[in-house]
């Protein structure tokens, strides 16, 4: 065991680390996790001189890391799926969501079984960990273009779920695949699933209930809490289902109206701010150290011909799935080509992905021969699809640019503040435009760091 100055030494420099990342994000709107990425790789190539090997000292706390980030990314799910007086709109942007994912599953299972030659496990490990798009990444880069606000609810919506359903599906799919196939090992697991979701809202209505509608000091970090260790006892009591638990508590406290701020505080503002700061730190400590932990796993010089043509067939299967579904939600919805151009470019993975197949490498699920090629086809598609969807928001900027200008309009959302009435032409109801608005301003949704 390392001594505790590794630990603290370690600890120290991986915050110092994300906080200099995060500055030249802001500064200059360059990717962070490019730089964490790229600072494990230098670390773990042995270029430097380093008293200790920087793998073994992040090795010994990751599986717990990942444990409270799986937690924590469907806590956060439940969180913000809240969709009153979405309905439409809630059913248009699900129906591109479920499209696009199916798509993207069927086209990353093939290319990894038929192209890579990986097990159909491993292939459908990752077509689910890579099912939807990273929401903060593509909002980050969003941040500066004028899209409608259904075009951002869209983009939200398809990062929560993917979010969701790629650890749900992955977490479930580890579980049940290590069953036996006798009716009594199935039925057994049945009763622990219906177990942790009845625990899960039990203990959500009762949070609720004793806590009251307004958030109390500490409310959030402590809801938190409590989903990690729903987490925990449905994980080690309750057959392993701890992530359906912990979605479960973030849905009834979503639903509820729980966690949800007054009014946003400015990005990077000081002073109290709660939930958004307590959320946005949490976010940025997991972050930091999954994707510095992927670099450092990765060796440049043990990156395949195979991995790279596995990257490149995986971004053009995201790219290729998205087009049917957003070209049918672009015309029900009448969006302008920007929007259309921007719903497909939309294409990025980020840190969900990264967890959770380190997850099943982890666990042992991906075999230990398939290992290093789904480390080094991990870390190659996150590069690749955020280049990939930079290219393409960039050509829908300049061919939107390049377009004679229309006659501007309020959006949705601006409409909803000023009490005026939708347009005519809109294919939405009138009394919509309030609660996408609403949804909008949610505090973690405003903050771009749902992932």
């Amino acid at each position: 065991m390392a001594d505790p100055w590794i630990f603290l030494l370690t600890g120290g420099a991986l915050v110092l680390l994300g906080f200099v990342a995060a500055q030249v994000f802001d500064k200059v709107r360059f990717p962070d996790y490019f730089i964490l990425m790229s600072v494990g790789l230098i670390l773990g190539s042995g270029l430097l001189p380093l008293p200790v090997d920087p793998r073994e000292s992040l090795k010994t706390i990751a599986p717990v890391l990942s444990a409270i980030a799986i937690a924590f990314i469907l806590f956060e799910g439940g969180l913000v799926l809240h969709v009153r007086g979405l309905g439409k709109v809630w059913g248009a942007a699900g129906a591109h969501t479920v499209i696009a994912m199916a798509l993207s599953i069927a086209g990353v299972v093939a290319a990894g079984t038929y192209l890579l030659g990986l097990h159909l496990t491993t292939s459908l490990i990752l077509a689910l960990a890579f099912c939807g798009p990273s929401a903060s990444i593509d909002m980050s880069m969003l941040s500066q273009l004028k899209v409608q606000e259904r075009t951002r609810f869209t983009i939200v919506v398809e990062g929560v779920m993917g979010n969701v359903v790629a650890a749900v599906f992955v977490l479930l799919f580890i579980n049940v695949s290590g069953l036996s196939t006798d009716q009594p090992s199935i039925l057994l697991y049945l009763g622990y699933l219906g177990a942790s979701v009845l625990l899960a809202l039990g203990v959500g209505f009762a949070w609720t209930h004793l806590v009251g509608r307004t958030p109390r000091r500490f409310s959030f970090m402590t809801s938190v809490a409590m989903a990690v260790i729903l987490y925990a006892i449905s994980q080690g009591l309750l057959g392993g289902n701890g992530g359906i638990a912990a979605f479960v508590f973030g849905l009834v406290l979503g639903h509820r109206r729980f966690l949800v701020a007054p009014k946003p505080a400015p990005h990077g503002a000081a002073g109290p701010r709660g939930l958004q700061e307590f959320h946005g730190e949490l976010v940025f400590l997991l972050r930091t150290f999954f994707f510095l932990y992927l670099g450092l796993r990765v060796t440049l010089t043990g990156i395949s011909m195979a991995a790279l043509l596995g990257a490149a067939a995986f971004v053009a299967v995201f790219i290729a799935s998205r087009w049917p579904s957003s070209m049918a939600l672009s015309r029900a919805w009448r969006l302008p080509p920007l929007d259309h151009r921007i719903l497909r470019a939309t294409v990025s993975r980020g840190m969900t992905d990264t967890i959770l197949i380190l997850f099943a490498i982890e666990v042992g699920y991906i075999p230990v021969a398939e290992a290093t090629l789904v480390t080094n086809l991990l870390f190659l598609v996150i590069v690749a699809a955020a280049l990939a969807s930079a290219l393409l928001v960039f050509r829908a900027e300049r061919i939107a640019k390049g377009a004679p200008s229309a006659p501007s309009r309020p959006s949705p959302a601006s409409e909803a503040i000023a009490e005026s009435p939708a347009p005519r032409d809109s294919p939405l109801p009138r009394d919509l435009d309030q609660s996408l608005a609403e949804f909008l301003e949610d505090p973690i949704v405003q903050r771009g760091e749902i992932d």
